[in-house]
């Protein structure tokens, strides 16, 4: 089943990503069981990209819970203006910024990119 996420870069860019993901089912992990209506846990089958490296060295695909997935771009890109307004604000208090405009918040959410699994 296809979903998407929302990956920031060292950068700090945004991307919303495409993924693959496979159900945690309980007979897997009984803790599923006790999640709340609606909410599920899922492993990241692709990309390969968000694969977690082990001590060993090898990659394994992660288990991640329903509050990463989105169901539209829409949704996804709703997150991200969200997160941008909440960090512009953020620096306001913190005094790092005096003043942000609109123009900057669009500015951010034009470099929104996305990726899309082939």
């Amino acid at each position: 089943m296809r979903k998407l996420i929302v990956q920031t870069t060292r950068e700090g860019k945004m991307i919303i990503t495409e993924v693959e993901i496979e159900l945690v089912k309980a007979i897997e992990d009984a803790s599923v069981t006790w999640l709340p209506k609606g909410e599920y846990r899922a492993r990241v089958l692709e990309p390969k990209s968000v694969y977690e490296k082990q001590l060993d060295g090898s990659l394994l695909p992660p288990l991640w819970y329903s509050h990463v997935f989105y169901e539209t771009a829409e949704q996804a890109r709703e997150y991200i203006e969200k997160s941008i307004r909440e960090g512009f604000e953020r620096d306001l208090r913190h005094h790092k910024i005096t003043a942000y405009t609109e123009e900057e918040v669009q500015q951010k959410l034009s470099e929104i990119q996305e990726v899309v699994l082939s």
